[in-house]
C-alpha cells in the first residue's frame, strides 16, 4: 500500500487571502488552456437556441448554469488542416494542424509556446504544463498538445506537489523575490501550525519539507535588493496558500492541479498554462462515477452500441466541464483591482475532436470563459453560419496576449465576434429545393441534415424535405465515418446514395457521395 502525506485538506486559496495589487499597473492578461480528449457525443452537446443570447444549454454544458453569464459557447469551428484521429486532434488542437511527419510529432509550434517564447521573460516560468493523464504509450504523442519550434513534445507534470515546487522554489527571476519570499513564509507558518498536531512520520516529512523551505530562503537572501521593475504589475504580497496533498484519486489531482492553475496565474508566476484533463486516447476509468469502463472505449459508442454506453460517455465528458466550473468560480473569488482574475484570464476548454467514434474535426466543442478584460463578450453562444478554421480562434487568443501570430498554422485572420454580438441568423431558411429524386435504387437529394438523439440509435440521421418528408439515412458506420457525415450534420447537405424503400420511407443504405 502506498502512503500519503497525512495533512488535512486546506483549499489553496482562502476568500481571506484575497488581495489588491497595490503597484498601480495594471494586472496581465493570462491564457489557461483545459484539454478533454475522446471527443463528445454530438447530440447531447449541442446547443440549440433562435440567437446569441437566447438559447438553451444542452445536457453536457448544464454544469455552468450558474456562471452562463461568464462563458462563451463556440459552434462550426473545425480543423482545416489534420485532426481527424486521435493523435491529429491532440496535435492540432494548438498547433491547428495535425501531425503530418506520421505520428512521431507535427511540423509546426503550439500557439502556446509561441505566447510563451514572446512574453515569458516576465514570469518565472514561460509556460506551465500539466496533465490528469499519464501517456498512451502506443502512440505517445495522442498525450500531449504543447509543442516547441520543432516540433517535439513539450514535457507536462501531473504531480501538483511538484508543479508547486517548480514555482516557489526555483526562483527564476530576480523580480519575484519579495514575492516568493511572502509566499514561503505563509506556508512556512501554515505548516507550523500543522506541525503541533501531526504525528512522528507526519513530522519527518515536514522537517523535510522545511529544509527545502529554508534552502530556498538561502538563496533568496543571496539575491536580495533586486525589485521588479517601475510600472510592473505586483502579485498579492499574502496568498495564503499551502502546498498541496498527494492526490489519491482523479478528483483530487484534478483540483490540486486546477488550484495550481490559479496560483502560477494569481501570484504571475506564469501567464500561460495549460492542462491535459484527458488525453486524445485516455485509457482513464472513471470508477467514482460509477462507470467502469475506460474513457476511450465509452467514446466508440457506435460501433459499442447501447444506450449505457452513451449514458456514461455523456456522464464523464459532464464531470470534465464541470471541472471548467470550479475553475471560473475559483477565478471569480480573486479581486484584482481592475476587476477578477478571472476577468483578467482567457480560459479556453475543448476538445480535439468532436464525434468521440467518427473522430470527426468539424465542429469542435469549445467554450471560452472569462477574459472580460481581453475584449471577451461572454454569456452568448457563437454560432458561425460558416466554418471557421481552429487556427482563427487560437490567432485571436495570442492576439488578446499582445503576440502577432497572424499566418499561424491553418488560419485566415482572427476569429470575429469574440468582443461584440455578431447578431448571425442562425436559423436555416427552407427555399424549396430540399428535394429528393429516386431512379432504380440510387437517390438524390438535398435536404436539412439532423442526427438522431435516440441514445440507442447513435448511427442515425434525418434529411428533411421542403414538403416535411423525412429521408432516414441508416448506412454502415464505416461508409458514414468515411465519408465524414459528421461535417454536414446541422446544415443544407447535397447526397447520393443507395436507397430502398421501408414503410413507406425512404431509406438511405450507402453514401456514395455528400457536399454543401
Amino acid at each position: 500500500m502506498g502512503t500519503a502525506l497525512a495533512l488535512p485538506m486546506l483549499d489553496i486559496m482562502a476568500p481571506a487571502g484575497r488581495a489588491k495589487s497595490t503597484a498601480g499597473a495594471k494586472p496581465p492578461i493570462r491564457l489557461g488552456i483545459l484539454y478533454k480528449g475522446n471527443g463528445v457525443h454530438p447530440a447531447s452537446w449541442d446547443i440549440g437556441g433562435t440567437s446569441e443570447t437566447d438559447f438553451e444549454l444542452s445536457p453536457l454544458v448544464k454544469g455552468l448554469e450558474p456562471m452562463r453569464d461568464k462563458v462563451l459557447f463556440l459552434s462550426n469551428l473545425y480543423h482545416a488542416s489534420g485532426g481527424w484521429s486521435h493523435q491529429g486532434s491532440a496535435t492540432a488542437f494548438l498547433t491547428s494542424e495535425g501531425a503530418k511527419g506520421g505520428i512521431d510529432r507535427p511540423q509546426a509550434t503550439s500557439i502556446d509556446q509561441i505566447i510563451a517564447e514572446k512574453i515569458g521573460g516576465k514570469t518565472p516560468l514561460k509556460s506551465l504544463e500539466m496533465t490528469a493523464d499519464g501517456i498512451f504509450l502506443p502512440v505517445p504523442i495522442a498525450s500531449y498538445i504543447s509543442f516547441d519550434g520543432a516540433g517535439r513534445a513539450i514535457p507536462r507534470e501531473s504531480d501538483a506537489q511538484i508543479v508547486f515546487d517548480r514555482m516557489f522554489r526555483g526562483f527564476a527571476s530576480p523580480g519575484q523575490i519579495d514575492r516568493n519570499r511572502s509566499v514561503l513564509d505563509a506556508v512556512s507558518d501554515d505548516a507550523s501550525s500543522l506541525l503541533r498536531r501531526a504525528s512522528q512520520a507526519d513530522r519527518n516529512k515536514l522537517d523535510a519539507y522545511f529544509d527545502a523551505v529554508r534552502s530556498a530562503e538561502l538563496r533568496l537572501e543571496k539575491v536580495a535588493g533586486a525589485a521588479a521593475g517601475e510600472g510592473r504589475w505586483q502579485p498579492p504580497t499574502n496568498p495564503n496558500i499551502t502546498r498541496p496533498n498527494v492526490a489519491g484519486n482523479l478528483p483530487e489531482r484534478m483540483k490540486a492541479l486546477l488550484d495550481m492553475m490559479v496560483l502560477a496565474f494569481w501570484t504571475d508566476t506564469t501567464r500561460v498554462s495549460s492542462l491535459i484533463m484527458a488525453n486524445s486516447n485516455s485509457r482513464i476509468v472513471l470508477d467514482f462515477l460509477g462507470i467502469q469502463e475506460e474513457h476511450h472505449y465509452l467514446s466508440h459508442f457506435v460501433r459499442n452500441r447501447g444506450t449505457s454506453f452513451l449514458t456514461n460517455f455523456n456522464q464523464i465528458t459532464d464531470w470534465y466541464v464541470r471541472q471548467l466550473a470550479y475553475l471560473v468560480q475559483r477565478m471569480s473569488e480573486i479581486d484584482e483591482g481592475n476587476g477578477t482574475l478571472l476577468d483578467n484570464t482567457m480560459l479556453l476548454w475543448g476538445s480535439g475532436m468532436k464525434h468521440g467514434d467518427y473522430h470527426s474535426g468539424a465542429d469542435l466543442p469549445a467554450i471560452l470563459a472569462g477574459g472580460a478584460n481581453a475584449g471577451f463578450k461572454t454569456g452568448r453562444w457563437l454560432r458561425y453560419p460558416d466554418q471557421q478554421p481552429w487556427g482563427n480562434l487560437l490567432v485571436s487568443l495570442a492576439e488578446r496576449m499582445g503576440v502577432d501570430a497572424s499566418g499561424f498554422g491553418s488560419s485566415t485572420g482572427p476569429l470575429v465576434g469574440l468582443d461584440r454580438a455578431m447578431n448571425y441568423d442562425i436559423g436555416i431558411n427552407d427555399d424549396g429545393s430540399w428535394v429528393a429524386t429516386e431512379t432504380n435504387g440510387s437517390i438524390k437529394l438535398r435536404g436539412l441534415l439532423r442526427v438522431s438523439d435516440d441514445l440507442d440509435k447513435p448511427n442515425l440521421y434525418f434529411v428533411r424535405l421542403s414538403n416535411g418528408e423525412i429521408v432516414v439515412i441508416n448506412a454502415p458506420f464505416m461508409n458514414l465515418h468515411r465519408k465524414r457525415i459528421d461535417k454536414h450534420v446541422g446544415f443544407v447537405a447535397n447526397i447520393e446514395g443507395k436507397s430502398a424503400r421501408e414503410n413507406g420511407q425512404w431509406v438511405v443504405k450507402e453514401i456514395a457521395a455528400i457536399n454543401r
